[in-house]
């Protein structure tokens, strides 16, 4: 039975994540840009799972100054740059896109290993990036002499992936003994400084003044739903399940972003991108299958 609920945990986790780009994708139709909802996102998560933290352990909150130095790196180059790329591909790819190239992030987290920490490439992870890369290019459609979708779209969804991937392997590094709620409360609250900073530094208004009811009922559910309870069940499944598995059944996440973007916004793979997406997610499942689980299966969505 405990493993039968830890399954339904990480499985109601990814489906929590995949609302994000739809919901993302109403605020932007009711005339909100990416870097105020980013900021305003990033500073109620904080404070909420901030929150959280000091119900079930409040001196874990307190950090020193290197801990902080830590978290903005994890912030300026990883989370936050991720979210960045992640919020501003939706409008320019489309949410079934933009997700499947998020997840490149584990076959970029094995080249980053082997590049700069002298992992070893097993066959495994050489077939799994392959596969990724593969996938990568027919959601792209690049081998389509009529593909219509954004090159700048492609390039920050696999900005994203990248992002993503930056985050995974410096909070391994530098944040693994710090509880993950802690780590991301941090890392929500710096980002929400930093992007809010970057945007009124280019005439941006982050002003909420004008935003309507069904506004402020959007970030409330991106708040509490593919971000809060998101984040939540999926480290309860992982206490439960162990990080590898609960890696693997992670990746329902892009079939639930698919199948919410054709419910609620039309949008519409093409057999081909249909085939490229359940590559990248074969990509994915290869890579974490019988791993330790060490570094990507620990993360956060974006």
């Amino acid at each position: 039975m405990d493993r039968r609920l830890a399954l339904a945990l990480v499985v109601v986790s990814a489906a929590c994540f995949g609302t994000l780009g739809i919901l993302t994708r109403f605020v932007y139709d009711a005339g909100v840009g990416p870097l105020a909802l980013l900021t305003w996102r990033f500073a109620a998560a904080a404070l909420l799972m901030a929150a959280f933290q000091s119900v079930r352990e409040p001196r874990a909150l307190l950090v020193g100054a290197s801990d902080v130095g830590r978290f903005s790196l994890l912030s300026l180059t990883g989370y936050g740059a991720a979210s960045l790329c992640y919020f501003f591909a939706l409008p320019l790819v489309g949410v079934s896109v933009t997700t499947v190239l998020l997840y490149t992030y584990p076959a970029i987290v094995a080249v980053i290993g082997r590049l700069f920490l002298a992992e070893r490439f097993t066959w495994r992870r050489i077939a799994a990036i392959a596969l990724t890369f593969a996938g990568c290019a027919l959601v792209a459609r690049v081998f389509e002499t009529r593909a219509t979708l954004s090159g700048l779209g492609i390039v920050l969804g696999l900005g994203a992936g990248l992002g993503y991937a930056v985050f995974n392997v410096l909070s391994f590094r530098f944040m693994s003994r710090r509880p993950r709620i802690v780590l991301m409360a941090y890392t929500f609250g710096i980002s929400a400084v930093a992007i809010g900073l970057a945007s009124l530094a280019i005439g941006q208004s982050l002003s909420a003044a004008a935003w309507t009811p069904a506004v402020w009922g959007l970030l409330l559910a991106i708040v509490l739903v593919p971000t809060f309870a998101a984040v939540v069940l999926y480290l309860e499944g992982i206490r439960r399940l162990g990080a590898a598995q609960a890696a693997i059944i992670s990746t329902f996440e892009p079939l639930f972003a698919i199948a919410l973007s054709a419910a609620f916004l039309g949008e519409r793979l093409s057999a081909t991108q249909w085939v490229g997406a359940l590559v990248v997610l074969a990509g994915v499942v290869l890579s974490e299958w019988g791993s330790a689980g060490v570094t990507v299966e620990e993360a956060a969505s974006v």
